[in-house]
């Protein structure tokens, strides 16, 4: 019998090395095969939304199949179980389509269409999924904030019932209110509280919120930002809530919908030229301003972007004077808790 020389093996992923990005674990995630994996990493491995990577790298939703979609651990190929929002999704996209099939007579084109799309991307969730999937185990997340949003306070944004909602927030300065003020409400696609103030143009509960420590960019469960919703779906006014997102930060790239795109296609031009300027409708500080150095360190809003001249108009923030600047003299100060610029406060029933 022939002798044969058993080579040792090496792991080379140790129990603080990633094994995707062979770094230093940032907040790990562990998978039921016992391999753990940097968040940021396996939900780029496989979308925690269940978006595919035709979604991705066109930048819209499309009708696509989950054929290039990885379900394996990257190690094992054990099955990776779904995230919490792919199973909302699932389970939204399947209401939804049951409400459609309820619906008698005549549907128009738009309606026709959008039923195809949900139906197609229920499949592809589906398929992502898998048919193994044992309808209970779910990829936790330890950074993810767990607390649900309560179908009874998400419906007092409508009736504009800010006490109670303030009421279930708590102390602003607890952690109760800082994890309740992102919460979600995984009957209703995973919305939160700022979802449902753009749905219904409350700006200034949505501003109450984002002083509480509400997140511009929480996201539903199909990664929608109260943005996206407002300029993909065409939810609320972006006068109110649309405007205020983007003095608060919200990002105008890197979401699933080109967001850009859609306004070259559907909105004015010089509307869309505004938003892909480097400052276009977002509060700034003024610095440098050899003319009027009275105003350096104030802040201003822009509202309008001159490309002949690459100059902006900025209105004064705390007063009523309209400047026109060059980029050069501004800088983004957006708006934060510790700096919102201006308070919206709730007393004795009335909103101020």
């Amino acid at each position: 019998m022939q002798n044969t020389l058993a080579l040792p093996q090496f792991n080379f992923q140790n129990d603080t090395t990633c094994g995707i990005c062979l770094e230093e674990k940032c907040h790990p995630i562990e998978l039921p095969c016992g391999h753990s994996f940097c968040a940021p990493c396996i939900h780029g491995w496989r979308d925690k939304y269940g978006l595919t990577a035709r979604e991705k790298t066109e930048g819209r939703f499309v009708a696509t199949d989950a054929s290039d979609v990885r379900r394996g651990c990257p190690n094992c190929r054990q099955p990776i179980p779904p995230t919490r929002d792919m199973v909302v999704s699932m389970n939204a996209f399947a209401a939804q389509i049951r409400n459609m099939e309820l619906i008698k007579g005549n549907v128009s084109s738009d309606e026709y269409n959008q039923y195809n799309l949900i139906t197609n991307k229920l499949a592809s969730l589906r398929k992502q999924i898998g048919e193994d999937w044992d309808g209970e185990t779910i990829l936790e997340d330890p950074e993810e904030n767990q607390v649900e949003l309560p179908v009874f306070i998400a419906r007092c944004v409508p009736r504009n019932d800010t006490r109670r909602i303030l009421g279930w927030l708590g102390d602003p300065a607890s952690q109760q209110c800082r994890d309740r003020v992102n919460a979600r409400i995984p009957t209703h696609g995973n919305m939160a509280l700022l979802h449902i103030c753009q749905e219904e143009d409350n700006v200034n509960l949505a501003s109450i919120l984002l002083q509480r420590g509400a997140d511009v960019e929480v996201k539903d469960s199909q990664a929608a930002t109260m943005f996206v919703r407002n300029i993909a779906y065409g939810q609320g006014s972006f006068e109110s809530c649309g405007k205020l997102a983007l003095e608060w930060g919200a990002t105008t790239t890197g979401h699933a919908i080109d967001l850009l795109e859609k306004l070259e296609s559907d909105a004015d031009p010089s509307f869309a030229t505004l938003l892909k300027s480097q400052f276009g409708l977002r509060r700034c500080e003024i610095m440098g301003l050899g003319s009027r150095p009275d105003l350096n360190g104030n802040t201003c809003v822009v509202k309008g972007y001159l490309p002949e001249t690459d100059e902006y108009e900025v209105a004064m923030e705390h007063s009523d004077e309209t400047l026109i600047l060059s980029g050069e003299n501004l800088k983004r100060r957006d708006r934060t808790p510790g700096d919102p610029g201006y308070y919206v406060e709730f007393k004795n029933g009335k909103t101020t």
